[in-house]
């Protein structure tokens, strides 16, 4: 989420309303809430300016002692939060990636990132640039109607090396993904990058599984709620056509769940390794 803007996510078809409704379905169970990263868009709006325009939110989450663990957009919060005076009581709840025994297994709650092949610090500064740039025109645009031509297009064509960087980096990838797949569509591209990068996150769940780091993963990350076996590698998402969570039992059972207009319903996505 943003700062209430026309391009925050959480502002767009209902969101609002049906999350606030499914923090009443969560009080009404009296359950934990755990958010698993990306929950403010900090690649593009300040911290301190979503605060301000979402105060009503944190103050419900904070009430409800919601546990956070920041993700790759979100990560900036332990630099920018002092957790001896924190701007929010909500952020009292902030944590890195953590363990939690539920009935008789334990679960490993993290976003996702930290084992993401395509997440590396060169993309995460390209994406920080880009959102500046993105926040600053939008900031123009906002508080300047009629900004000229003039002073936008000099915008523009500052940030132009960026753009040309990431684009080139991304046909680069993408190049040679479709040297591997013999010309394959944009589409199967796409459909393989996503296959590479769960292989690798399932190989490194196995691979704390063989150390007897926990028994079940909870990530989140990939905004397509799923599961294979006990590796649940996206806990849901509220930016996509869906808004996916997943619900765990006293007893350590998991459900992947969609939160619809009429309540939960359940939802069996699973995908191949």
């Amino acid at each position: 989420m943003g700062d209430r803007s026309p391009k925050d996510n959480l502002c767009r078809a209902g969101r609002e309303a049906m999350f606030d409704h499914f923090l009443d379905y969560v009080e009404l169970h009296k359950g934990q809430l755990v958010i698993l990263g990306d929950f403010f868009e900090l690649l593009r709006y300040p911290l301190d300016g979503i605060i301000e325009k979402r105060c009503d939110l944190l103050d419900r989450l904070a009430a409800m002692h919601a546990a956070y663990v920041p993700g790759n957009h979100d990560e900036d919060v332990f630099s920018l939060v002092d957790p001896r005076r924190p701007p929010h009581p909500f952020f009292a709840g902030v944590s890195g990636a953590f363990t939690q025994v539920i009935g008789n297994r334990r679960f490993r709650f993290m976003h996702g990132h930290e084992i993401d092949p395509f997440v590396n610090v060169g993309w995460k500064n390209i994406g920080r640039m880009i959102g500046a740039m993105a926040y600053h025109f939008e900031l123009r645009r906002r508080n300047y109607p009629g900004m000229n031509d003039y002073r936008l297009n000099a915008s523009l064509r500052a940030g132009y090396p960026v753009l040309r960087l990431r684009s080139r980096l991304r046909r680069g990838m993408n190049k040679t993904l479709r040297e591997c797949c013999c010309r394959t569509s944009v589409q199967r591209v796409k459909l393989l990058t996503r296959q590479i990068r769960t292989q690798h996150m399932i190989t490194r769940y196995y691979e704390d599984k063989a150390e007897d780091t926990y028994d079940v993963a909870i990530a989140g990350h990939t905004h397509h709620a799923a599961a294979f076996g006990d590796w649940f590698f996206n806990s849901g998402s509220w930016t996509e056509r869906n808004n996916e969570f997943l619900m765990i039992s006293p007893h350590g059972r998991v459900e992947v769940l969609d939160w619809t207009a009429c309540g939960p319903q359940l939802k069996d996505r699973i995908l191949a390794a």
